[in-house]
């Protein structure tokens, strides 16, 4: 790792306020397509698209057999790119149209035999996951290099998720009113148009956060092979104790989240409505939790704080099961508190680690490698999202689901409501476990950043006695 002459106070030192709506920014827009795939997209290919749930599982899963090669990839390229503005924002740039084209391409509903509509679901999210990967593995990256002041650091997540929240709150609350009003009740050509609006939105949000933020962190070129800077991302312990760990805590929300709807329409039996009403009362309490998580995180150690929502959570989950899903009000006091929670732990505090085990690879190796260590969270991420969506369809399939039903099968019903609670339970104690060996604490990080500063000031010697 390298900081130039300019910039080595301002990597330390504070972030504008600015800029730190602007790094929030691009989550935003991500957000405006990636919350309608955690939300919608099962319930889509199902409900309106028409396919069979077995099919859209199987879909979700093998997909992410591609991610397996193209993530790492993309973290090569980004830590390889060399330009005016950096090694990552670049990407923000040269990706945010397509991104936008993607998303309303890939809602797009043409009239299709069964076959074709197979087809063209598989080629649209294919082609859809090789954008998003371009995209995002240069945009989680770049929180990497903003800063490394670690409270700076939690500030511009605290940013992140309250401006990913609101967006996905939109998402939420106005989707399915939405796609009934610009489709006159055709949901197919609603979702069509809705999709164009959100896509064009994403494009400027990405847009907006090229323009307002800035590399400080500046690693030395690569010049090593990708099959080299695997072996040696994988040396470091922390960063595969993390991929785990994010695999373990974003899986509880996507699931969640996918079957939401499901649960709200067949278990609770309510109006659209009040559908989008649970929804976004979800959202909300997210984004609440995004502004606690920062003066949590300054208060006390984030990894102790971690494992202590992550049981709280477990506990949470569990008592799901039990509630009466018509008796509203312990429902809605469950739902709305473990959503706050889940984001302070799953938003800035899961987030922050992240950048953490790129420090921590950087102290212990002398090689910082950005891109590849965060293709590998990224990677897990969509492994969460995938195989939540594909338990959901395949759930649903196994237990004879029949789409746009009112009155489903008790297994069905069954089926839907360990989703919503027991399924997030295990995931949550599991990664009380996992954090247990996570040894970046707050005391540990100050070492890291006391000798990465040594370090940096011992090789800017020789050119200042020059």
């Amino acid at each position: 790792m390298s900081v130039t002459a300019m910039d080595k106070q301002n990597a330390y030192g504070k972030i504008s306020l600015r800029e730190k709506i602007g790094y929030g920014m691009g989550d935003a827009g991500s957000c405006m397509i990636w919350s309608v795939l955690a939300l919608y997209l099962t319930w889509f290919y199902t409900d309106v698209y028409g396919l069979d749930a077995g099919i859209v599982g199987t879909l979700f899963l093998v997909v992410r057999i591609f991610d397996t090669f193209t993530d790492p990839l993309m973290g090569a390229i980004c830590d390889r790119t060399q330009s005016r503005w950096g090694k990552f924002r670049p990407w923000l740039l040269w990706m945010a149209l397509p991104f936008g084209l993607g998303a309303a391409v890939m809602f797009t509903t043409p009239d299709l035999s069964m076959n074709g509509k197979i087809l063209y679901a598989w080629a649209t999210y294919i082609v859809m996951s090789l954008i998003y990967t371009a995209i995002n593995i240069p945009y989680c990256s770049v929180a990497g290099v903003i800063t490394l002041n670690q409270k700076e650091r939690m500030g511009c997540l605290s940013w992140r998720f309250f401006l990913n929240g609101l967006a996905t709150l939109i998402i939420s609350s106005s989707i399915l009113p939405l796609t009934d009003w610009l489709g006159n009740g055709d949901r197919a050509s609603g979702f069509q148009l809705t999709m164009m609006i959100m896509g064009a939105a994403g494009t400027l949000m990405f847009l907006f956060c090229f323009a307002s933020i800035k590399e400080r962190v500046v690693s030395v070129k690569s010049n090593d092979s990708l099959l080299r800077d695997l072996k040696d991302i994988v040396k470091n312990d922390q960063w595969l104790l993390m991929i785990s760990i994010t695999f373990l805590n974003v899986f509880p929300a996507f699931i969640r989240g996918a079957v939401t709807i499901y649960y709200a329409t067949y278990v609770m039996q309510a109006s659209v409505g009040f559908i989008t009403f649970f929804m976004g009362l979800g959202v909300a309490c997210s984004m609440l939790g995004s502004i606690i998580a920062k003066p949590l995180t300054d208060r006390f150690d984030k990894i102790k704080l971690f494992q202590t929502l992550n049981i709280i959570l477990g506990l949470l989950s569990l008592a799901l099961w039990f509630v009466n899903p018509h008796s509203l009000l312990p429902l809605l006091t469950l739902f709305i508190i473990i959503n706050i929670l889940h984001l302070i732990q799953a938003g800035p505090i899961l987030w922050g680690m992240m950048s953490d085990v790129d420090d921590y690879g950087d102290w212990k190796f002398g090689k910082r490698l950005t891109g590849i260590s965060f293709a590998g969270n990224l990677f897990m991420l969509k492994m969460g999202l995938a195989i939540a969506g594909a338990i959901v369809a395949w759930i649903l399939a196994y237990t004879g689901y029949i789409a746009n039903k009112p009155e489903q099968n008790p297994q069905t019903i069954q089926g839907i409501i360990i989703m919503f609670s027991l399924l997030p339970m295990v995931s949550y104690f599991i990664s009380v476990f996992m954090v247990r060996y996570f040894k970046l604490n707050n005391t540990f990080l100050e070492k890291i950043k006391t000798d990465l500063a040594k370090r940096e000031l011992t090789r800017c010697q020789p050119h200042s006695q020059e």
